[in-house]
């Protein structure tokens, strides 16, 4: 601790080191109780945060009382939610039963591509270069048992079909230019037996590539099984980039074009038909539009119900993209309005399923067709649930009150929280004045301290939920007001104007537990003693170390002197 020398009892015997430990221990007595007080007080603090946390619980519920009446609670059903489903979707529903006959759903328009995208193939050209819309491997196939070879580099599909004519297969070939497929038919008239396409040995893909190995075989004219290509064999290529398909109305230009007045931008050059389209979808034109391969057109879909047709095209497009693709001469087949009945009243129409202005405050979701009862009444589960959670919060906030303040407690006997607890205790119960009806208190309609409530245990409200809810249902208003009103003057109401107080940011409870507040201020000062004591103590055993260390040097002076006096002696 110093700098002084210290013989440590060397020459008086005295063990000074632990004396002066010992001197010091017993003067450090109020750093040890300074200590204690500031683990107590860390322990208040944190109570108090804690308990001012529990009331403002407290008080948000109470301010929900006020401000979302939980008395304005209801409840919506359907009597046959096959038919429609029904959501209280206001706050002040009509209350009542309502038959609802619904004659009819709302649909979406649609519009088709009046025609193929893709261009006829060319029959008389090389497989490969023909315009058809995949590619095909060399190889073999087979029909009826009767195998061929085909080599899409010089191979073209009349050479193809003049082959299959030629063959002892059986069958007559044929291409439809106007709808650019394929037709196999069984030669002989009357003819009904089943045209056998493909064989394991096959390993070219050409009677896929023609859509006829999935194509339903039906009798023709003559009575003889045919089958046709499913899809248009020049269909154009969804993924593939626009100017790299053979579209029938010509390429498609760069530039703008408009559906629902909503400008769309396309690039040939860059962008596929799938590309386009799903700028579309995500463009504010209100539709969904998608590529049909097995038809090789577009379909659009508008994505609000109701009769309104589609608009393609507008004055400042650039791109001839709705002509290419046969959309600017759309097959719009319109949808309709939904039509139904409230009470056997007049046939009402809406351009949605989704009704809302039917019934006052509910929404009503049809379904299907059909009728339904829909019944609108008062919650009151969700008024119960709420006044039980109400019930549980005061009991806690309570109960914690008590529990601190105990002998037992941190905040044993603090007269600010008992303030609170009896504020509480005191008012729960009001008899209320200026309240019309036959409730006076909450006692009045099933809230009470219960049958087994004890001075010792303390206060814990209890629900009774059948004379609570007779009281909604014989006076709701009345239940009501006694929590809160327009008169301020409900249990919730005088609850809440006193919880607002003392949980506020500038009330007594933060005031003592916030950072920097009262205790933390106690705190602090109490850490302050200590290091003045400490301070105090430090120069307290310099001090001793020196006085000890000056005791040996006398010391050693007395010895030296005496064995000197005692060598003369001698003499």
């Amino acid at each position: 601790m110093s700098g002084t020398f210290s013989s440590g009892g060397l020459i008086t015997g005295i063990d000074s080191g632990t004396l002066i430990q010992q001197l010091i221990q017993i003067d450090s007595q109020p750093i040890f109780r300074l200590e204690d007080r500031i683990t107590a007080l860390n322990s208040q603090r944190d109570a108090i945060s804690g308990i001012r946390t529990t009331l403002l619980d407290l008080r948000n519920t109470l301010q929900d009382f006020q401000f979302n009446n939980i008395f304005d609670a209801y409840t919506s059903a359907s009597s046959v939610p096959e038919v429609l489903t029904s959501e209280v979707s206001a706050s002040a529903p009509v209350v009542g039963s309502f038959e609802i006959n619904v004659l009819k759903l709302a649909t979406a328009t649609q519009a088709g591509s009046s025609g193929f995208l893709g261009a006829p193939i060319n029959t008389a050209a090389a497989l490969d270069s023909s315009g058809i819309a995949a590619e095909i491997d060399a190889g073999t196939f087979t029909i009826n048992g009767v195998q061929f070879n085909v080599d899409p580099t010089t191979d073209s599909l009349d050479s193809i079909l003049n082959a299959i004519n030629s063959s002892a297969a059986g069958v007559t070939a044929t291409y439809d230019a106007v709808t650019d497929k394929v037709t196999l038919a069984n030669t002989t008239v009357g003819d009904t037996s089943v045209i056998n396409l493909g064989a394991e040995s096959d390993d070219t893909n050409l009677l896929s590539v023609l859509a006829l190995t999935q194509a339903t075989q039906l009798p023709n004219g003559s009575g003889s099984t045919a089958t046709t290509s499913t899809r248009n064999l020049g269909s154009v290529a969804s993924t593939e980039i626009l100017n790299t398909n053979n579209f029938a109305d010509g390429a498609v230009t760069a530039g703008t074009f408009s559906i629902n007045g909503v400008s769309i931008t396309v690039d040939p050059s860059s962008e596929s038909l799938l590309d386009v389209l799903g700028a579309i979808n995500e463009s504010g034109a209100g539709v969904t539009a998608s590529y049909d391969s097995a038809t090789d057109t577009i379909r659009v879909i508008s994505k609000t119900l109701g009769s309104p047709t589609i608009r393609f095209g507008g004055a400042g497009d650039t791109s001839n993209f709705l002509d290419v693709t046969n959309l600017d001469t759309a097959v719009q087949t319109a949808g309709a309005d939904t039509e139904f009945t409230v009470n056997g009243g007049a046939v009402q129409t809406r351009n949605s399923n989704s009704v809302s202005d039917a019934i006052s405050g509910v929404t009503l979701n049809l379904l299907s067709l059909g009728t339904s009862t829909v019944t609108v009444s008062s919650d009151n589960d969700a008024i119960v649930e709420e006044v039980q959670g109400f019930i549980g919060q005061f009991n806690a906030a309570v109960n914690q009150i008590r529990g601190l303040t105990a002998n037992e407690g941190v905040l044993r006997g603090d007269s600010g929280l008992r303030s609170i607890d009896s504020y509480l205790v005191s008012n729960i119960f009001k008899q209320l004045s200026g309240v019309s009806g036959d409730f006076k208190s909450l006692v009045d309609i099933g809230i009470t301290s219960g049958a087994d409530f004890s001075a010792e245990a303390g206060l814990n409200l209890e629900l009774d939920e059948e004379v609570f809810r007779d009281a909604l249902r014989t006076g709701r208003t009345n239940v009501q007001n006694l929590f809160t009103n327009a008169g301020e003057t409900g249990v919730g109401d005088i609850l809440f104007e006193f919880l607002d107080e003392a949980t506020k940011s500038t009330g007594f409870l933060n005031q003592r537990s916030k950072s920097n507040g009262t205790i933390d201020q106690q705190i602090q000062s109490a850490n302050d003693q200590i290091d003045r004591i400490q301070v105090r103590l430090l120069q307290k055993e310099d001090r001793l170390r020196r006085q000890f260390t000056s005791l040996e040097q006398l010391s050693a002076t007395y010895q030296n002197q005496a064995s000197s006096l005692s060598s003369i002696g001698a003499f």
